[in-house]
């Protein structure tokens, strides 16, 4: 992207809502006296962190947060991920310490009896949607009958597109539905070997822009599938035998989020420290700047501003819950009791002033969907 774009030309149907905050307690409960600063300074703590996605714009903050999780003695070791459905099984499965999947994802699972974790949303929208070319005939959802829709079946937005088409009045068997490798996913759009692909807007669009393609999108959010998106995951085992060591990654994250909000060109150079073969492409930076743009942009929410980085408001969580359990449920499935599913009792605490989200809200607005 030139640096003298003033702002992203992507179509979007509608803007993106904001959820209605809602004040109330965090969930769950912090032994007293546990203070678990500077506790792992003494002995180097090493874990294993997947990202829901391949290293980009989107979760470049946990490429940040390394700083900070350093200060407090704890070397994470950072690992794509291939969508957010295989970071959820591989974090209960015990590949992984922690992840960063998206929220409905831990949820579905959750809902499938697999012992996942919240302990902060590092993202308030999942930007879940369709992109199409922008010359395409497809104008509205429901133009997507007939149409060949491409996606990757592992990745997170792919379990809830037979939601989003009934949404629209339409079903799985009134599209062609081909799976793609995440590697060839907006590839093949922008080549037309199909109609339209299914994808995290936030992750697809870097690449896609890049091609010089600008999108039409119709976001999940706007067809009553308002997600929250990113979070840190951990398994209930976990948690209960180290919540010292789950606050300091809540912690720290939060203060990774804090530095790409504020300093992006800054993050951007880290993670091309980090993942150095990404800078080997030439739209490399243009891409990070829109991803990271995006999400930005996005974590222009209540929730953040009035509560904190991190804090997920429990009314959301419920009617994600209640969204999965009603869109994906199978006999033998149990919902949840949402308040088991997250916890904000170890974000909030780390807050930006006024001025400093003004920045972020003027730094980002080019890149806003909607």
């Amino acid at each position: 992207m030139r640096k003298d774009t003033t702002r992203t030309t992507t179509t979007v149907e509608g803007g993106l809502s904001r959820r209605k905050f809602v004040a109330t307690a965090g969930v769950g409960a912090i032994a007293a006296g546990f203070v678990p600063k500077k506790v792992f300074a003494q002995k180097k703590v090493t874990v294993k962190f997947t990202l829901g996605w391949l290293p980009e714009g989107a979760n470049i903050y946990s490429y940040s947060a390394k700083q900070f999780w350093a200060k407090e003695g704890i070397d994470v070791v950072i690992e794509k991920g291939s969508g957010s459905a295989a970071a959820t099984q591989a974090i209960a499965q015990g590949k992984y310490e922690f992840g960063i999947p998206a929220a409905p994802n831990s949820i579905q699972q959750a809902v499938k009896g697999l012992p996942l974790f919240s302990l902060g949303c590092f993202n308030y929208d999942t930007t879940m949607g369709v992109a199409v070319l922008p010359d395409s005939p497809i104008k509205t959802p429901a133009d997507l009958k007939g149409k060949k829709v491409g996606s990757t079946l592992t990745s997170g937005e792919y379990p809830f597109l037979p939601t989003f088409l009934k949404n629209v009045g339409l079903t799985m068997a009134d599209i062609q539905s081909i799976s793609l490798d995440n590697k060839v996913r907006e590839v093949a759009l922008i080549e037309k070997q199909c109609d339209a692909i299914t994808c995290f807007v936030a992750s697809a669009l870097p690449k896609i822009i890049a091609a010089g393609v600008n999108p039409r999108v119709f976001l999940y959010s706007k067809h009553g599938l308002p997600f929250y998106a990113q979070s840190l995951t951990t398994t209930n085992e976990y948690f209960a035998k180290e919540k010292a060591l789950c606050e300091a990654m809540a912690m720290g994250l939060a203060e990774g989020t804090k530095f790409a909000l504020l300093k992006p060109e800054e993050t951007i150079e880290i993670l091309f420290k980090e993942v150095p073969e990404l800078k080997l492409a030439s739209t490399a930076k243009a891409q990070l700047e829109v991803g990271i743009g995006v999400w930005a942009s996005n974590y222009v929410a209540k929730e953040a501003m009035e509560k904190g980085i991190g804090y997920a408001d429990p009314a959301v969580y419920t009617k994600m819950t209640d969204l999965i359990v009603a869109a994906s449920s199978a006999p033998g499935d149990k919902k949840p009791d949402p308040a088991t599913l997250f916890t904000n009792d170890f974000v909030g605490k780390l807050k930006l002033t006024t001025a400093e989200w003004d920045k972020v809200k003027a730094g980002s607005a080019k890149y806003a969907l909607g």
